[in-house]
């Protein structure tokens, strides 16, 4: 299938196994695309944002959306890829998903619905950062930069997005992981940002966020003088790092959802603090 080809699954050069509460999980190397895009000047990184891409006027009947692919049917490009990365190709059974942990990821298929206009199926392997194990389903979120979510072209987008929480059907699910870990630290600890925000004072724009997710804010400048509030005081956050003007920030899980304001203040030491941007933000489950 032609199709899955475009998903972009690299093959790791390694793979090992950990034991954990009686089950093996493979250790999921991340895709090398995104390490390279990490790495990347920021004049090179193109960032998204969810402000683009979900249109409040697009009409329901055409908006993006799809359902989970059958593991059973993975085309065989698809699984060598896997075979290759992990020395085989064998879904997890109950006893490994039974203990799964925030610490894990679960890797799962996704594939668009034709809507008018847009006839042709997108088909992609997604990575979601596991939150609950449920008798049916695990909910996790999902928690890597995703290709296929909005329509182009001729093809369907599958509505799928960075950040999004998912309750993944057991039966669907190709591989249960335990990423390796990094020595990345400060900005981009938690991977590329899912969008990047200019100050709400500036925009006028509300922007949909997740928890769990990095994004970036544009900063006019940055001191070691500049705090940060929100006006909610349920609502917990990261100041993950800065790259040039770029403040990556992540919500945390357990925030309370709907609407905060955050600020960014400069403490100066003769007039107190002075205003330097605003964000509105609309936290999304």
């Amino acid at each position: 299938m032609t199709a899955m080809r475009t998903v972009g699954i690299v093959a790791a050069t390694l793979a090992t196994t950990a034991v954990v509460g009686g089950g093996a999980y493979w250790l999921y190397k991340r895709r090398k695309k995104k390490k390279d895009d990490e790495l990347a000047d920021d004049d090179d990184v193109v960032l998204k944002d969810f402000e683009d891409d979900d249109d409040p006027i697009t009409p329901d009947d055409i908006r993006p959306r799809g359902g989970f692919m059958d593991r059973n049917t993975l085309p065989d490009d698809v699984k060598q890829e896997f075979i290759e990365a992990f020395g085989g190709y064998a879904p997890p059974k109950d006893e490994i998903l039974d203990n799964l942990t925030q610490e894990d990821v679960i890797l799962f298929g996704v594939k668009s619905e034709p809507v008018p206009g847009y006839p042709e199926v997108r088909e992609e392997i997604l990575t979601a950062k596991v939150r609950t194990v449920e008798d049916t389903v695990i909910r996790a979120r999902i928690s890597e930069p995703e290709e296929f979510s909005a329509h182009l072209g001729s093809y369907a987008g599958h509505g799928f997005r960075f950040g999004e929480m998912v309750e993944v059907p057991r039966g669907v699910i190709i591989f249960a992981a335990r990423p390796k870990p990094t020595d990345v630290t400060g900005y981009g600890k938690h991977g590329r940002p899912a969008g990047t925000f200019e100050s709400s004072h500036v925009t006028k724009k509300s922007y949909d966020v997740h928890p769990g997710t990095p994004y970036d804010l544009v900063m006019p400048y940055i001191t070691d003088d500049i705090e940060f509030h929100v006006d909610r005081a349920m609502v917990r956050f990261e100041l993950v790092g800065t790259k040039g003007l770029h403040q990556q920030i992540v919500f945390k899980e357990g925030s309370m959802h709907g609407d905060v304001t955050l600020r960014a203040l400069d403490r100066d030491p003769k007039t107190g603090l002075v205003f330097v941007a605003r964000w509105n933000f609309h936290i999304e489950p």
